[in-house]
């Protein structure tokens, strides 16, 4: 289901972001701190802090539907659009693969910004306690700017 390239620029390191949506169609967002593309290539499973995940999961709740947009610092960005499977606390495993994450991604951080700018936007999300969201991908879209942004792939 998900290209190959797009699972390329998923497994990062990757800014990435989890929308949601209420009853009024208002939105909601939170940064998330790591993903990890399931053996099927249509399951994803990525990584909120609790402290950010009430209206999310609350969302996910009522409506099941979810946008998850990453890119590089390059700006090759996409986004896919789902349905909510499940959600857990974090595990040990979880937070191994989310310290993984974070290193890998202050190190590209640095090659585009200097260390004071960095630093923080790399590491500086408090991200344990934290939740694990999963969900099935149902459409991908290519988010790049330029003029093929907005295409859906899949």
């Amino acid at each position: 289901m998900i290209p190959d390239r797009v699972a390329e620029v998923l497994r990062g390191p990757a800014i990435m972001f989890a929308g949601t949506r209420d009853a009024g169609l208002r939105s909601t967002h939170t940064a998330v701190v790591g993903a990890v593309l399931h053996d099927d290539r249509r399951t994803v499973t990525f990584f909120v802090p609790e402290s950010r995940a009430t209206r999310l999961l609350g969302n996910l709740q009522d409506n099941g539907r979810i946008a998850f947009d990453f890119g590089w610092l390059t700006h090759e960005a996409y986004q896919l659009k789902g349905t909510y499977l499940a959600s857990r606390p974090t595990t040990e495993e979880d937070l191994v693969r989310q310290e993984a994450y974070r290193k890998r991604l202050v190190t590209a951080v640095r090659q585009v910004f200097p260390e004071e700018i960095a630093r923080p936007l790399a590491l500086g999300l408090a991200y344990h306690p934290g939740v694990a969201v999963t969900f099935r991908v149902d459409e991908v879209y290519l988010q790049t700017p330029g003029p093929g942004a907005g295409t859906r792939m899949v």
